[in-house]
């Protein structure tokens, strides 16, 4: 997929269009229009000059072969897409960038640049980028910039049809993903064929979702600054994955990147690969925004098809859900290596609670150092019950140790000694954790 610009980007928004409005759109196609890169190259051949096309942000849309007269500046700007901030602040104290007419700019033996004519191109008075041509050996003939002018009108006529269809062809995938999913029975059946159909997913090969969830500090996050961070993010991992071959979707607090998957060797990026390059991209979410602790990603696991991709989803997002309730030390959960906390996900998603493994569990929380006794029951039951390891733990001498598990004791009306007992406090203790898990925000289902 392509930005507005024409830059290549990933679906992460829920929707640019509503689905009444995908349905609605036909873009039109003309049997005359070009594409982008075969319009520079149309005028490229036109003029008899190499041209390179770049969007108001000075990025690299297309270029044309080039000959043997091309600079530092041609080459970088083709290599790194972008000239640089040294050559952009030069070129816009110059005046270029907000020039309406045809510029020619003199040589800059600083940037071992040569000399250029640069063309902006504009419809109705909205910029859209410049067309840039090298005049060396030689000034371009005035014939030729007359030409390359008219020419810049039919490009940015194509420029701006280029991005309707684009615009109609992200709101589309955008919706296929989310019905892919979120969605239901044949919906969601559908998405898959559509998403398989239109090129954007490796057809025939299992896939595996991957969920990165904020964790919340002492104050929740103010909830657009957390939706932005959360869009960089998975742009940046997405950008770090290369192949064109992971959908995405941003939700109010995780963010979902699902990739195919394979038991093949390096066929495509391995699940600690793809997990690390969200964590890396996620700088953008813990150190940006106020509120976020940690971030946990979630791995889901393999599922046969893209059509059973919410069941690789569903995963991810337990164990991305139990990572930041259990305080799992690894930042990378799998659903398939959560062993018994697979099992207390499913009985609390049944609506069993603390209190149904432990009578009289919420008089705990009665208690003025309620908290510290919860702390100490769950670090001594933790560790096999050991009172040493558990007091150096906690640091407390053993003796307060026993007193503390002495008033648990006479709180509950249980006896620590008793297994099955310990066994349904324990489970209280986990359950309770799961539901007063301090993610960011419950799921949006």
């Amino acid at each position: 997929m392509y930005d507005r610009d024409g830059y290549i980007s990933h679906c992460t928004k829920h929707t640019l269009f509503t689905p009444k409005q995908i349905r609605m759109y036909q873009p039109t196609v003309r049997g005359s229009s070009m594409s982008i890169h075969q319009m520079v190259n149309h005028i490229a051949q036109v003029v008899g000059r190499p041209a390179l096309l770049e969007d108001r942000k000075q990025r690299v849309v297309a270029y044309s072969p080039q000959s043997d007269a091309i600079d530092e500046v041609r080459r970088k700007t083709i290599l790194q897409h972008h000239a640089g901030p040294d050559v952009s602040s030069w070129l816009l104290e110059l005046g270029v960038y907000n020039s309406r007419e045809s510029v020619h700019i003199p040589p800059n033996p600083r940037f071992e640049m040569l000399p250029r004519l640069c063309i902006p191109i504009r419809k109705a008075d909205v910029a859209l980028g410049h067309l840039w041509f090298i005049e060396a050996p030689d000034a371009m003939d005035p014939a030729d910039v007359a030409r390359a002018d008219d020419l810049s009108e039919r490009l940015a006529d194509e420029w701006i049809r280029w991005r309707a269809q684009q615009d109609f062809a992200v709101a589309r995938t955008a919706e296929c993903v989310r019905e892919l999913l979120l969605g239901t029975g044949d919906a969601r059946m559908r998405a898959a064929d559509d998403v398989l159909h239109d090129g954007h997913f490796v057809p025939g090969t299992s896939v595996r979702a991957f969920v990165l969830r904020p964790v919340a500090g002492a104050r929740a996050p103010e909830a657009d600054e957390l939706a932005e961070a959360l869009e960089r993010t998975t742009r940046s991992t997405v950008r770090a994955l290369g192949a064109g071959h992971a959908l995405t979707l941003v939700r109010k607090d995780h963010t979902v990147v699902l990739v195919p998957s394979s038991d093949e060797p390096g066929r495509f990026p391995s699940v600690e690969k793809t997990a690390q390059l969200l964590l890396a991209a996620s700088e953008n979410v813990v150190d940006v925004v106020p509120g976020v602790s940690s971030v946990v990603v979630g791995v889901g696991s393999s599922s046969a098809s893209l059509h059973e991709a919410q069941l690789s989803y569903e995963d991810a997002l337990r164990a991305a859900q139990i990572g930041a309730s259990f305080g799992i030390t690894e930042r990378v959960v799998r659903w398939d290596q959560l062993g018994v906390y697979r099992g207390l996900y499913t009985i609390a998603s049944l609506g069993i609670q603390s209190t149904d493994f432990q009578a009289g569990f919420e008089r705990i929380m009665l208690e003025r150092d309620g908290q510290a006794l919860l702390d100490t029951a769950e670090c001594y039951l933790n560790l096999g019950c050991r009172v040493q390891d558990a007091a150096a733990r906690l640091n407390l001498h053993r003796t307060s140790l026993y007193h503390r598990l002495g008033r648990i004791e006479r709180i509950l009306g249980i006896d620590l000694q008793n297994g099955v007992e310990r066994l349904g406090l324990h489970l209280a203790i986990m359950l309770m954790k799961i539901g007063t898990s301090r993610s960011v925000n419950p799921v949006d289902a």
